[in-house]
């Protein structure tokens, strides 16, 4: 008796380590959620489109754009509202070239709620208007980033 209880475990024990794992098709997919930066980037895209539609489902349209225009020592605040904005950007005629250029962009925020700020450099008609900065508050609502509010310098010389 005494030596069959030792028998047992050394047989439990080969038994166990002898058992191996097989190995199991896996495949890890990640999905990456899109980035406020990237939200932005692609408000700027519909906005060089004058895509007034994809502009709208980029943005809450209850809110103030808010611009403050600089000229010297002038300093002008104004409020347009998200409906007035769309119907200016489709205003713009066909003929005239337009570019908001990016110049720096940066993001502060966590997984709900982002600050992308971005300087500017803004040309109309080939010209350039004035330059400036972007400070756009954003929201990640139903898997993807949403403006929340516009804010902006416009500096002209």
């Amino acid at each position: 008796m005494r030596l069959l209880i030792p028998i047992i475990c050394i047989l439990a024990f080969a038994k166990a380590n002898s058992q191996q794992t097989l190995p199991q098709d896996s495949t890890i997919v990640s999905i990456e959620k899109p980035t406020a930066i990237s939200a932005v980037k692609t408000f700027f895209k519909h906005f060089h489109a004058q895509d007034t539609t994809a502009l709208k489902e980029s943005m809450l349209m209850n809110i103030p754009l808010t611009s403050m225009s600089v000229n010297g020592e002038d300093r002008k605040l104004s409020t347009t509202e998200a409906s007035q904005f769309l119907k200016n950007i489709a205003s713009i005629p066909d003929s005239i070239p337009f570019e908001e250029r990016l110049i720096e962009i940066s993001f502060a925020g966590d997984i709900q709620i982002a600050t992308v700020t971005t300087t500017y450099e803004f040309y109309y008609n080939n010209l350039l208007s004035h330059i400036g900065t972007n400070k756009f508050t954003l929201f990640f609502i139903d898997d993807k980033w949403i403006i929340a509010g516009l804010a902006d310098t416009r500096i002209y010389r």
